[in-house]
């Protein structure tokens, strides 16, 4: 069946590519249908009627709703049998499951309208009868699912929510909430002028069920407030008040419901004037919100301290002073205006009292005022933030951290208030908290610089045992300004102290020396000398510019440089020669600086080769034409092709700006040499089995390294165009028809998963090139027309046909130079391996080898594909999938990798005689997503692709030691 449809799809085809002038028609997967028939579903309800037991009905049905299969035609039938079983069982599970079955009916796509029009009619009718609480909920539920399927019929929704209002009176709370819900999906938006009113009357009505007697349907009401309000229909502000009056509700559902009306109304109406919850003055209702949800920063429940902590982040609208409270330890009674004798007395005539003796017979300033005396109920906004930031819970305390964040990018006054205490938080015990700390302080470095006492707060846990935390604080000092020298001096130094202790960090530290001189110029013009160790009278020993510690302090220096130009006159010549260096292996941390006379004769000249980029381009440019445009016999371009490639792999270790696409280039032209050596063998091994193993296993070696380099071209480059994709694939498909020669005439192996693995690469690839409007080789193109005229297309017949093919072939060009395209590359940081270090463990135990290592150009969709590979002396090799959060992105000024910070499992059955090498390394398995490449070539393993060279670490397995 399979080869008809191969033989179906390929006809098609070809008549499109004879006639050259319609675009390839687009093929349509036939898929086989299950063994159950278009109207199974109705045969199922036709044999409900044989069962006598609810249990038996209960299987049926469920078999329905997993096995759902019928025609639009059928649902007259099936309604009408399911309603009779509807009235006729009195089990409730039976009904309930009716109706589910008539909910994934209605939802199903193969469902008309009409139909579903006459499911909604058909379940009134049922839901007359119904007195279970339990049914009429499942009634509910379908009825508000067959709505979500018709959402543009308003005339519907209307009827429903008309039904649902008429259910709300029901006693039992199920089937209220059920009601409520319904009502706020389904509630028509848009209703005429003239209706407005219904609106309104809806929102009155939802709004008498905040006070239910049951907790559940109270929380309900106000979601479905909350719901409405989402959707267009929006609250009126006079509820405010009503939802403050049961604010402070026992039930936790009820008070977490509440809290959201009030952030609804408080930002959608932040500039509306009620009176505040002192009864004293009017007040923006924006503050006014604000401060009721601080109230429940010291809630019971550790779930509404958290949600009231997120609210409050979206207050953005609320006034500077309210804002600042939160921060303020002092009572709230002392931040109150405090009204006079006068007003107070008025107060009490104008409620008809004449109890004037309650009132202080004298007005004590506020000044005055005893805290100590006050007693408090509620604290209102008065540091809400501080109990959250002190909160036992992490989850309180994350979340008031990001809400302070988001309220002081808006407000720059609260934004140099809350540093501090975010400064604080970096000695909390959880990581993630410091974290959130250290990314919320960074978003705030525009505020203010840091002070001495704070860059000492933070110094102190410079050393973290994490490596997130530490680049994190290292992004603060990079981000932020320092106020004066000792604490520029002060931050270098631990940070060159942190280096020699944690060495994986380097590349982070030197990015933030990089913006600290950028940022602080005039401050390191004064400690250039105590920098450098630079002595006024005697010459000091040059120091090693290897030494990374002495690299950060000159990348600081060097950066300071290019914004004060004092500091060139500062510095020795040793320092200028090692700044030639620098800014050669490393231009993206070192700044250009004119130095004018300064540098050698030959420093000038090397300097004079930064520019040399276009000029790479070009070079690269000019190698592919020459490819491209020679003319001659295939040896001719085979030599041709062999220069070039040296040429290429040099201009990739030259210049990193075209290393990329030169390393594409030099691949594709290395497969080019190794397609041409098999199919030029004089002893024809390749396509005959009449060989030697020698020549056999340098065939299979060739071969095996041919579909290496495929996949590397296919899956390690990324910023590919259509163009470059397209000629890799078609590059893939000669490669793969090339295997297929080999293992049908030179082995014993079977063929046929290989034979339609290539055919399926055909279509793909014929189906990719007709969307892209792109041109076809001439390989594929002949391959395809001969491929469309055969009638079987068994594996021994498709070899016959593409050896003479493949011999024909000519070698094709190289893909144009893109200088977006980036080759993924890993660099392992840790651990460094050699002999030096013997690690050893017993037999059968596990010993964790810690991996540091860092992913450049990897694309997000290849991190399944990541693999940590060990091999073993004795050749076995394990793949182990790292954790995901293992695997974080980091993201520095110029550029952007993955780092991979995990632990690489070692272990081994028996125990050695002597140390041998762990080859420890990373790499892509390819083995689910080219699985029919997997396996053709044995020992040999092409689907796993190497990332970088192996790491080896010299390991000794020991025996057990037994117990006495």
């Amino acid at each position: 069946m399979a080869a008809v449809l191969k033989k179906r799809a390929l006809a098609e085809y070809s008549t499109q590519v004879l006639e050259q002038q319609p675009p390839v028609k687009k093929l349509k997967c036939l898929v086989k249908l299950s063994a159950l028939t278009t109207g199974a579903t109705l045969s199922l309800i036709n044999t409900i009627s044989g069962r006598k037991t609810p249990n038996e009905i209960v299987q049926i049905l469920l078999q329905i709703l997993e096995q759902l299969q019928f025609q639009d035609s059928d649902i007259s039938n099936i309604l009408t049998k399911l309603s009779e079983h509807f009235k006729l069982q009195s089990d409730s599970t039976v009904k309930i499951l009716i109706f589910s079955v008539l909910s994934a009916i209605g939802s199903s796509d193969e469902t008309s309208e009409d139909n579903v029009y006459k499911i909604v009619e058909e379940i009134f009718i049922l839901m007359k009868e119904v007195k279970s609480q339990k049914i009429k909920t499942s009634g509910l539920k379908t009825l508000l699912a067959l709505g979500k399927r018709m959402n543009h019929d308003m005339a519907l929704h209307l009827k429903l929510t008309n039904y649902a209002k008429k259910t709300l009176g029901d006693y039992r709370p199920n089937i209220t909430c059920e009601s409520l819900e319904v009502i706020g999906e389904l509630m028509p938006v848009k209703i005429p002028q003239d209706s407005l009113e219904i609106h309104s009357e809806m929102l009155k009505l939802i709004g008498s069920y905040t006070q239910h007697y049951n907790a559940k349907t109270r929380s309900n009401a106000f979601n479905t407030m909350v719901r409405l309000h989402d959707r267009g229909i929006r609250l009126n502000p006079a509820v405010y008040l009503d939802v403050c009056s049961v604010i402070n509700d026992d039930n936790e559902m009820v008070r977490e419901a509440a809290l959201n009306v009030i952030s609804v109304l408080g930002n959608y109406y932040p500039e509306e004037r009620i009176k505040g919850s002192n009864g004293e003055e009017m007040a923006r209702m924006s503050d006014e919100a604000f401060e009721n949800i601080c109230n429940f920063m010291t809630d019971i429940s550790y779930r509404i301290r958290t949600q009231a902590a997120k609210l409050l982040g979206s207050f953005l609208s609320v006034s500077t002073n309210v804002l600042l409270k939160t921060l303020d330890q002092t009572l709230m009674s002392n931040l109150r205006r405090k009204r006079t004798s006068i007003e107070r007395v008025w107060e009490c005539l104008a409620k008809g009292t004449a109890m004037m003796s309650a009132l202080s017979t004298k007005d004590t300033p506020q000044e005055m005022l005893d805290a100590q005396q006050v007693s408090l109920v509620s604290t209102g906004a008065s540091g809400a933030y501080l109990h959250g930031l002190e909160d036992e819970f992490l989850e309180v305390r994350i979340a008031t951290i990001s809400s302070m964040c988001s309220l002081a990018t808006r407000h720059s006054e609260f934004a140099v208030i809350a540093m501090e205490f975010l400064v604080d938080m970096f000695n909390d015990e959880i990581e993630e908290v410091r974290l959130i700390a250290i990314e919320s302080l960074v978003k705030l470095s525009y505020a203010s610089g840091l002070r001495d006492d704070q860059v000492e707060i933070i110094l102190a846990v410079i050393e973290d045992s994490s490596s997130v935390v530490r680049e994190g604080l290292h992004n603060i000092f990079a981000s932020f300004e320092l106020l004066n020298q000792e604490g520029l001096m002060m931050c270098t130094n631990r940070l060159i102290e942190s280096l020699k202790k944690y060495p994986e960090d380097k590349k982070s530290i030197w990015n933030c020396m990089k913006n600290l001189g950028l940022r602080h110029p005039t401050l390191t013009l004064a400690l250039v000398p105590e920098l450098l160790a630079i002595h006024p009278m005697f010459e000091t020993p040059e120091p090693n510019v290897e030494e990374p510690s002495y690299v950060s302090v000159l990348i600081l220096v060097f950066n300071a440089a290019s914004k004060c130009n004092s500091i060139i006159s500062l510095l020795e010549d040793k320092t200028i020669k090692h700044y030639s260096y620098l800014r050669d292996i490393m231009p993206h941390l070192v700044p250009s600086l004119q130095l004018g006379g300064r540098l050698s004769i030959s420093q000038v000249e090397l300097r004079s080769t930064e520019s040399d980029s276009p000029k790479s381009l070009e070079l690269l440019e000019s190698l592919i034409n020459q490819v491209s445009v020679v003319k001659g016999s295939t040896k001719v371009k085979i030599s041709l092709l062999e220069t070039f490639y040296h040429n290429l792999i040099r201009l990739a270790q030259l210049d990193q700006s075209v290393n990329g696409t030169a390393e594409l280039s030099a691949l594709y032209m290395h497969s080019q040499l190794l397609l041409n050596k098999v199919l030029n063998n004089n002893n024809k091994t390749f396509y005959s089995n009449a060989v030697s193993t020698h020549q056999a296993n340098n065939v299979r070696t060739n071969i095996s390294q041919l579909l290496q380099n495929t996949l590397k071209m296919q899956y390690l480059f990324v910023g590919l165009s259509v163009q470059e994709l397209a000629s890799i694939k078609q590059f893939k498909l000669k490669v793969i028809a090339l295997l297929l020669v080999y293992i049908v005439n030179a082995t014993n192996q079977s063929a046929r998963a290989l034979s339609h693995y290539f055919l399926t690469q055909l279509e793909d690839t014929i189906k990719y090139i007709s969307e892209h409007d792109l041109q076809l080789e001439a390989f594929t193109s002949v391959v395809f027309k001969e491929l469309s005229q055969l009638e079987e297309s068994k594996p021994g017949i498709v070899a016959k046909l593409l050896l003479p093919i493949l011999q024909s072939s000519e070698p094709t060009p190289p893909p144009k130079p893109n200088t977006n395209i980036k080759m993924c590359k890993v660099v392992i940081n840790r651990p460094q391996g050699g002999p030096d270090t013997t690690h050893k463990l017993s037999a059968g135990l596990i010993l964790p080898i810690p991996l540091n290592a860092e992913l450049y150009s990897l694309q997000t969709d290849s991190l399944s594909l990541l693999r940590l590979k060990i091999k073993y002396p004795d050749q076995q090799t394990h793949l182990i999938m790292p954790p995901r959060n293992h695997l974080r992105l980091v993201n520095l000024s110029n550029e952007s990798y993955y780092l991979l910070d995990t632990n690489a499992l070692i272990s081994h059955r028996s125990e050695w005689s002597e140390a041998c090498f762990v080859e420890l390394s990373l790499a892509f398995d390819l083995t689910e997503t080219e699985g029919a490449l997997a396996h053709v070539l044995p020992p040999t393993q092409p689907c796993i692709v190497d990332l970088c060279k192996p790491v080896k670490l010299k390991v000794h397995p020991k025996p057990v030691r037994r117990g006495m």
